[in-house]
Formats: structure tokens, C-alpha cells, sequence
């Protein structure tokens, strides 16, 4: 089974749809090859399987779901490079949006979550803040983490780059509850 994480789910899923044949296999092809993205590519299987009526126009509850879908896109422009570079008042109102301590802002912004912690539901909530998809914050996290510079100038010794830390670690550390704390590791 090859595995390849480095691939974005926009476009394995992408290929997918331009491969797609109903019956033939493909579905079964992508799923050995990007187990990662085997929910969206499900998704996007009965999507591509499901009749359509022509003469039958969309109804204004689905139209609206549309509109409502293609300005999420439209307004999730943040990349990858945009997320590397945005300043921390970005993560900041990100967070104060989502009422989670700066700290757990901190700990986004340095990269210092390890993803495989982090459920699928927070980061769709804060990618959402943050304007980006949830595979580009997940790509992003994934990343090194870093030093701050702001940290970096005012100690008097060079500091060294922090370790990835589980979600609910920086959790307690920011002083959470354990019942909020509980809340948001619930995977629902």
C-alpha cells in the first residue's frame, strides 16, 4: 500500500473526480492509495454516483445550500504560504472568535500541536476562523514548529525550537477546565 501524505486532499480529490467511472474500480484504486483522504473521497463518490434530473430545477433550499457553500469558498483564500506569513493578529482574532485562551492561539500560530492529537472537528472550526481549509491548517501544523521572534528578542540566551506537544497538553497548560478541556477532544 502506498502511502502519500504530502499529496492536498484538493487534489487527490481533483483527480478523482476527472477519473471517476462509476463501477470501475477507481474509488477502490484511490482509497489503497490515500487512505488519509478516504472520508472526503467517499463523499465526493456518491456525489459523482447520484442521478440528476435534468428537467428538474434545483429547489430554493438547495440553492441557497449552493450560495451558501460557494461563498465559504470564495472567502477560504488563506494558503498554506498566506498562513506561514500572517501575522499573529490573524491567530489572535481567529481565537478570540472561537473564545479559546491566547495560548492555544500561541500554540497554532509556533506549530507546536502535533496533529495526530488534534480532533478533525477543532481544526474545521478553526480553519473556518482562520479562513483556510482544514487540510491547509493540518498541512500547516505539520510543519516544523518555530521560535518566536518576538520570544527570541527579548531572552538573553538563543532559544531552541519547541516540540510538538499533544492538543489536550496545551489545553492544560493554557488553564482550561477539565470539562471544557473534555468538550473540546470529543470527537463528534
Amino acid at each position: 500500500m502506498t502511502r502519500n501524505h504530502a499529496t492536498p486532499a484538493e487534489d487527490v480529490l481533483r483527480a478523482f473526480a476527472m477519473d471517476f467511472e462509476p463501477g470501475a474500480g477507481v474509488l477502490q484504486r484511490y482509497l489503497a492509495k490515500y487512505p488519509e483522504h478516504a472520508i472526503a473521497l467517499v463523499d465526493l463518490s456518491r456525489e459523482l454516483s447520484r442521478e440528476i434530473d435534468d428537467d428538474d430545477p434545483p429547489s430554493a433550499a438547495e440553492v441557497a445550500l449552493i450560495s451558501s457553500r460557494m461563498e465559504r469558498l470564495r472567502e477560504s483564500t488563506v494558503s498554506l504560504q498566506a498562513l506561514q506569513v500572517a501575522p499573529a493578529r490573524t491567530f489572535t482574532a481567529a481565537f478570540d472568535l472561537l473564545a479559546l485562551p491566547l495560548q492555544v492561539g500561541v500554540a497554532f500560530r509556533e506549530r507546536r500541536i502535533d496533529v495526530a492529537t488534534l480532533p478533525r472537528r477543532v481544526a474545521a472550526t478553526v480553519a473556518e476562523a482562520l479562513k483556510t481549509s482544514t487540510e491547509t491548517l493540518l498541512s500547516y501544523l505539520m510543519l516544523p514548529p518555530m521560535v518566536s521572534a518576538v520570544r527570541a528578542k527579548k531572552s538573553t540566551v538563543k532559544p531552541t525550537a519547541p516540540e510538538k506537544v499533544s492538543f489536550e497538553k496545551v489545553l492544560r497548560d493554557a488553564g482550561l477546565d477539565d470539562q471544557s478541556i473534555s468538550k473540546l477532544l470529543r470527537e463528534e
